[in-house]
């Protein structure tokens, strides 16, 4: 076994392609087929599951990839510490951020990191916040940041901000109301409403608040499922539908002045930030630096510095 087969490994379950693996890799496809064959023949059993269609890790597969991720942690471990050795400290870091962080949070910081350690990359992705907790739970992603909780013993949550979802229309409905009046949830029911995709941040504050006043209902006409929330707004100010925002993110959008704020009577959407790892993985050196920098700026937050200024 070697680490270019492990990596070779780690790249196929990644991408779900020995195509795309290769690519990825710049190595041809026979010799990503030569890696796995080697492995499987070291180990004495079947890793993937090959159709026309589909790439499977099997069972035993599965039991490979998470103690493969662990050894080439350490692998990446033993570089970056001869690195820091040589006063060399570089590396790649793997971020996985929800649509939020990544637009408000997520530059600034960036642009702060990369000042003291500019031989550092950035591998960084945007998916939903379940989806940057699943990632983070297998290894495949070092750090994420979300807004959206969900409990396990191997997650380390630090809040970074706070952040309120408003209801948004657009600024010529409900003529009789001004910007943040207030409605009626049962007005709902008359609105088309745009929702975020399964798995958001947003939709599970506002489907958990919905469901404690019963009122799962209101969203049963909904018009569209949208990833994005610059194409939410712009559907809304189209006059499609409307829908629950983040004001974090419409505060920054040149939608902002062609779409109204409604408060909805009973309904607390407010949520929190939170900068988030697997404290059971093992960490690069690089790895450690980030985290310890990602604390130590959240402290700053913490004493009133606004995310715009770090």
């Amino acid at each position: 076994m070697d680490f270019k087969q492990l990596e070779t490994f780690i790249t196929i379950v990644k991408t779900k392609s020995f195509t795309k693996a290769a690519e990825i890799l710049y190595i041809t496809q026979p010799s990503v087929t030569n890696h796995i064959q080697a492995l499987e023949t070291e180990l004495n059993t079947s890793l993937f599951v090959r159709t026309r269609r589909s790439v499977t890790l099997t069972q035993a597969g599965n039991i490979v990839y998470k103690h493969a991720l662990n050894i080439m942690a350490s692998y990446e471990e033993i570089i970056n510490d001869l690195d820091i050795y040589s006063q060399n400290i570089k590396g790649t870091l793997n971020i996985c951020v929800s649509s939020v962080p990544r637009k408000i949070i997520l530059p600034n910081l960036i642009e702060k990191f990369t000042k003291d350690f500019s031989d550092v990359t950035f591998n960084i992705s945007n998916e939903d916040s379940r989806t940057v907790i699943d990632s983070i739970l297998v290894g495949e992603t070092d750090f994420g940041i979300v807004g959206l909780k969900i409990s396990n013993p191997k997650l380390v949550y630090t809040q970074i901000m706070d952040d309120h979802i408003v209801y948004v229309v657009n600024k010529n409905s409900y003529p009789d109301l001004n910007n943040y009046s207030s409605i009626k949830l049962d007005d709902l029911k008359k609105d088309k409403i745009i929702l975020r995709e399964n798995g958001s941040g947003t939709r599970q504050i506002v489907e958990d608040e919905l469901k404690k006043h019963n009122a799962m209902d209101v969203l049963f006409d909904s018009v569209a499922t949208i990833q994005d929330t610059d194409t939410m707004l712009e559907l809304i100010t189209k006059n499609v539908g409307t829908g629950f925002i983040s004001q974090r993110m419409l505060s920054t959008s040149k939608y902002k002045n062609d779409v109204k704020i409604l408060n909805i009577k009973g309904l607390s959407l407010n949520r929190k930030f939170y900068f988030i790892y697997n404290k059971n993985l093992q960490f690069s050196n690089v790895n450690k630096i980030f985290k310890d920098f990602m604390l130590d700026e959240i402290e700053k937050l913490k004493k009133g510095l606004d995310i715009n200024n770090l």
